[in-house]
């Protein structure tokens, strides 16, 4: 297969995703080349405060991991001047191929992507804060992706490296009607309520997903339920409803804010234990889902669904997604698995970065 042009690539963020995601490039760039003809270099990863420039420092960068100390000082702020020295070392965008890649988790990155997706610069992302959060911003970044005709991919907001996003577009755009989404998209709360299901006590079940890397070392962040809330707008707005995150119907897990973990555990712990068993009734499994249907309701809140169905074969940790269409009837489209990790997640990443640069022109 007769390589194209170098695809430069240039990073935002350089962390629990970012760093996975520099290694597995560099790590699987001659058999990426060899089999799909896309050659990836990189440019530059920028971080808040810091830049690294150029193919051999991102060598170097994926070689150390954290103990990597070669990077530039930059002024803070991400806009589009972040960009002016990797145009002028590598060049413009109209003669230099590149793939902007959004590994943030702040809105601050929003404009920039839409500079260069109006720009021409495809544009990656498994930053889910600008999509969900930002008013008017999925539209204004599909819009522009499709005025300029340059790639806008964002299946890792959803399912990391799960087919989510892709299998939802395919089967609108081959003309199916989707008339509903059910999901389990978080596998932090996968991962707890999967063991509280099993019988563990809620502690344990937390700490469990703590100890296997699947919850936040403060599990508030994940029982919050946010991160959950912005999977659910996107998939609503991938379906084309016009969903903001305050319509979302949401059943919070949590009966108050807490300031920080320890002053959940007790009273707080026990509320919800309790509430959890409660909703739980026999021959039933409980969980956290969200679902969005046609006609504009969409929900988030805790489920209780038949043992015997997909929902009682699931295991702790593993996400899931029913897309009910008229084609399929009754029977919905599944997508499942472990969605969630750095690993599984900088593998997603990559896979989009590939297919951005295949549909460039």
């Amino acid at each position: 297969m007769k390589t194209t042009p170098v695809t430069h690539i240039i990073q935002l963020g350089y962390g629990k995703v970012g760093g996975p995601l520099v290694h597995l490039v560099v790590e699987n760039r001659e058999r990426i080349a060899c089999e799909t003809g896309v050659h990836l270099e990189y440019a530059a990863v920028v971080r808040s405060s810091s830049v690294a420039q150029g193919d051999d420092l991102a060598l170097r960068a994926a070689d150390r991991g954290a103990s990597f100390d070669e990077w530039t000082p930059r002024a803070p702020g991400l806009t589009l001047d972040v960009l002016d020295p990797v145009f002028d070392r590598f060049g413009l965008p109209d003669t230099t191929r590149y793939v902007l890649i959004d590994v943030t988790a702040t809105a601050e990155t929003g404009p920039l992507l839409l500079e260069a997706l109006g720009m021409g610069i495809p544009v990656v992302t498994a930053n889910k804060i600008p999509l969900a959060e930002t008013p008017g911003w999925f539209e204004q970044a599909r819009a522009a992706s499709r005025q300029a005709r340059t790639p806008f991919r964002y299946e890792c907001t959803v399912g990391a490296s799960l087919p989510v996003i892709s299998t939802l577009v395919d089967l609108m755009t081959t003309g199916d009607t989707v008339q509903r989404i059910m999901a389990l998209p978080s596998s932090s709360l996968s991962c707890i309520l999967g063991g509280f299901n099993r019988g563990l006590p809620l502690e344990e079940a937390i700490a469990d997903a703590v100890r296997r890397g699947f919850a936040e070392p403060n599990p508030l962040a994940d029982l919050a339920g946010r991160d959950t809330l912005r999977k659910i707008v996107i998939l609503a707005k991938t379906m084309g409803l016009a969903t903001s995150i305050g319509d979302v119907d949401q059943e919070p897990l949590l009966d108050q804010d807490y300031p920080d973990f320890a002053a959940f555990r007790g009273d707080g712990m026990a509320r919800l234990a309790d509430r959890l068993t409660a909703a739980r009734l026999p021959g039933m499994v409980t969980y956290y889902v969200g679902s969005a249907s046609a006609d504009g309701d969409v929900t988030l809140g805790l489920r209780s669904l038949p043992q015997t169905s997909v929902w009682g074969t699931l295991e702790p940790s593993e996400n899931i997604f029913l897309f009910s269409t008229t084609r399929f009837g009754d029977m919905p489209v599944v997508v499942r698995g472990i969605g969630g990790g750095p690993i599984l997640t900088a593998s997603g990443v990559l896979a989009d970065v590939i297919k951005a640069a295949q549909g460039q022109n």
